[in-house]
């Protein structure tokens, strides 16, 4: 099958290629990277310091360390990925503009895979692969629709995070379910280091539904219950202390830096990151 793959250009998109990818030999990959950056990122201090270290911190100081190295870690940056696939990979603003739309329409893929992309796909761009667009979101669905959905879900109370499989329809998290995945959360654990965790959960529910579509079956879906639905946009800053004071945490050092670490050829003695 002809498969787009379009992913945020961040720690937890590199991070899910790199569990991905080695399971979709045979087929044919194009990857789209989104640079999305909403305004809240950069206004709220804790949601600023997530955003250098999901993106400014790999991106721009150890993705471009590790690709100027012959040795590699075990898991390779955005760079190393596309040329040990054999695909190419471009960095978009608009999955919806006319240069966007023309490049898809010119790769024709069979299915369109999402996580984290950030971009919401207009008709369109929907209408391109033959078997829809299939989205990978971080909560339950549809009670935790929308923005931070992993954060939420601990606030709320939930003890695991889940991921929902679902297809893209015109509406925003809306389309009908394939499946979900769920990753325990405990109390010393911290929301940066399990999202990367979380997003791979969804990969053998998905292979299972690529290997469906490609021997001419349908998959059996679930409409959501729009008497469920939550949908809820960025966080402000008193929502964000209001988690910290129940005594969570968005990230740790020592997590922090054994995820890098596995991108770098020696990480015995790595520290990257301190408070």
């Amino acid at each position: 099958m002809r498969l787009t793959l379009c992913i945020k250009r961040d720690l937890h998109g590199a991070i899910f290629l790199n569990h991905l990818l080695p399971q979709l030999t045979g087929h044919v990959i194009q990857v789209l990277l989104s640079n999305k950056v909403r305004p809240a990122e950069t206004a709220i201090p804790v949601l600023a310091e997530i955003a250098f270290l999901e993106r400014t911190l790999p991106l721009e100081r150890i993705f471009p360390l590790i690709d100027r190295s012959t040795d590699t870690g075990e898991w390779l940056s955005f760079a190393a990925l596309a040329r040990t696939h054999g695909y190419d990979y471009s960095v978009i603003d608009d999955i919806n503009s006319a240069e966007s739309i023309a490049n898809l329409k010119t790769f024709a893929p069979d299915l369109i895979i999402s996580a984290r992309f950030s971009h919401i796909f207009k008709l369109p761009a929907i209408s391109i692969p033959r078997h829809g667009i299939v989205n990978i979101h971080p909560g339950v669905l549809p009670e935790f629709a929308g923005l931070f959905a992993p954060m939420r879900s601990i606030a709320a109370g939930r003890r695991e995070l889940s991921c929902s499989l679902h297809f893209i329809d015109a509406g925003i998290d809306t389309g009908p379910l394939i499946a979900t995945a769920c990753l325990p959360y405990g109390d010393d654990d911290d929301l940066l280091s399990k999202i990367a965790e979380l997003y791979p959960c969804a990969i053998p529910p998905l292979l299972d539904a690529i290997s469906t579509l490609e021997r001419g079956g349908s998959l059996h879906t679930i409409i959501q219950d729009k008497t469920q639905r939550h949908y809820r946009s960025m966080p402000d800053n008193n929502e964000i202390e209001a988690f910290l004071a129940q005594g969570h945490r968005f990230w740790r050092p020592e997590t922090y830096n054994a995820l890098l670490g596995r991108f770098l050829p020696d990480c015995s003695a790595t520290t990257i990151a301190t408070p």
